[in-house]
């Protein structure tokens, strides 16, 4: 492994649902998220953030985003950002969807050395179902 940069190969078309390539890539300041979703599949409940703003990238498909009670359609080519404290949740339409999640990371994350993700202060809330 080089100290100048890290590479990994990822099959775009058989990634899990979320795929976090924190380790693989040996990320330490970009939080990152592969995240593809079957056609009409989608998040079951909404999260937020305490500090991170994300971006969702439109890689392939369509879909919508669900960000505090609105729904938008997004396709491919479509950049979102979203605020730390905007609940959030995404859905696949027949195409389904590929989207690579972004954020820049707060000093002193993750608070958790062991954490899946390299930013940790995901709230979700398993009470608010997306419609």
């Amino acid at each position: 492994m080089s100290n100048s940069y890290t590479k990994y190969h990822f099959d775009f078309e058989n990634l899990p649902w979320l795929t976090n390539p924190r380790k693989q890539l040996d990320l330490q300041a970009v939080a990152l998220g592969l995240i593809r979703i079957p056609a009409n599949e989608g998040y079951t409940f909404t999260h937020k953030h305490r500090q991170q703003e994300e971006v969702y990238i439109v890689i392939e498909g369509n879909g919508v985003i669900l960000i505090d009670k609105e729904i938008i359609d997004i396709k491919k080519g479509d950049i979102v950002r979203v605020s730390p404290a905007s609940k959030r949740a995404l859905k696949a339409n027949d195409s389904g969807i590929l989207i690579i999640c972004s954020g820049a990371i707060p000093m002193g994350y993750p608070k958790n050395p062991n954490a899946r993700y390299l930013i940790d202060d995901g709230i979700p809330d398993y009470d608010d179902i997306p419609p």
